[in-house]
């Protein structure tokens, strides 16, 4: 190799580390907004045949944030006077014990006697435990502080995205065919175009199939509960909806709420709601669910749900949509280094 060819390569290098480094802090929320440009970008190509493209993105945008920043916004109150609730009655518990057990848990079933026993043998139990458990508590408020930062950060990561995301409106056409034409340098324009429709279609499926499938049984359990009375019933069914990305997920809500309905003195309500729970929405979910992947994604519903719970636990919030594409990558990199068609690896 030449000289020259050398110098310009490292050039090359040294550029495209330096632009890295420059975008790595803004990447997480641009890879937030291309994927929210991708999935609306039929609402935004309807409405800019009525208005400018400029006014359309604004439009599109301003909405998506309302959607997003209010609910969050609200949530985000409610939790933070709960934890301060829950912060007052820990230190009364630690300075005089626990009060004795109160009537609802005795009315549980099957449960309820056990529950009021341990709760009474265990009333007196801290009432001088305040001095032992002090740097517990101080561990749990330094946590409690991390997590506050987390969620400012998490606002803030949000509210960039949905600016970077107007820009992604109006200049997506031609970043998208920026791209093409820089990987149609490396590889095969045909296995260029077979990559990006099987990045879209598997972002398609997880959108719609997952997140999708998780806000949908989200209103359906905001719906019940309100109908049942129970107790924060938004922010319950926020719960129940966001851990519902995992299959019957929600268990873990709507069970101890439906307890604590029955034992509260509302046995009709408690039973209509675990009935409402368990066969409404979880049959919403085994039927909606595999339906709406199977339409959008080139992965089966099993290995979609191993790419969104590996990609969260490994890159957050973010891997929902990176775990699927990259098991999808590389099982399309797997079939083109075998000499298989795309496809093949699900055949018998």
């Amino acid at each position: 190799m030449k000289p020259d060819r050398i110098i310009f390569l490292s050039l090359a290098v040294a550029l495209g580390l330096g632009c890295a480094l420059i975008l790595r802090p803004f990447l997480p929320a641009m890879l937030w907004a291309a994927i929210l440009v991708y999935c609306l970008w039929p609402v935004y190509a309807w409405l800019c045949r009525h208005i400018r493209p400029s006014i359309a993105a604004l439009a599109v945008t301003l909405v998506v944030a309302a959607v997003v920043l209010v609910p969050l916004a609200h949530l985000g109150l409610v939790a933070a006077k709960e934890a301060q609730n829950g912060r007052l009655w820990l230190q009364g518990v630690l300075q005089n014990g626990l009060p004795p057990a109160p009537p609802f848990l005795q009315k549980i079933p099957l449960i309820g006697s056990l529950l009021t026993d341990f709760w009474n043998n265990s009333a007196n139990d801290l009432g001088g435990a305040a001095s032992t458990l002090q740097p517990v508590l101080g561990t749990v408020a330094q946590s409690g502080i991390h997590l506050l930062l987390r969620i400012t950060h998490g606002l803030v990561s949000t509210v960039v995205a949905l600016c970077i995301s107007y820009f992604f409106f109006l200049s997506g056409a031609v970043i998208v065919a920026r791209m093409r034409l820089l990987l149609a340098r490396i590889i095969n324009v045909t296995k260029v175009d077979e990559l990006f429709t099987l990045v879209a279609a598997t972002v398609r499926g997880v959108v719609f199939g997952i997140l999708g499938t998780a806000a949908f049984q989200g209103v359906l359990y905001a719906v019940g509960f309100e109908i049942a009375r129970a107790p924060k019933a938004l922010l319950l069914a926020s719960l129940a909806g966001l851990v519902s990305i995992v299959p019957a997920g929600a268990v873990i809500v709507y069970v101890p709420l439906c307890l604590y309905m029955l034992g509260a003195g509302h046995p009709l309500h408690g039973i209509l709601l675990a009935i409402y729970c368990f066969v409404v929405v979880g049959g919403a979910d085994s039927l909606l669910r595999p339906w709406l992947i199977a339409r959008g994604a080139s992965l089966p519903y099993a290995v979609t749900l191993i790419g969104v719970l590996g990609g969260v636990i490994t890159f957050g919030a973010l891997g929902i949509f990176l775990g699927p594409v990259l098991l999808a990558l590389g099982l399309a990199v797997a079939e083109e280094f075998a000499g298989q068609p795309r496809g093949s690896w699900r055949q018998p």
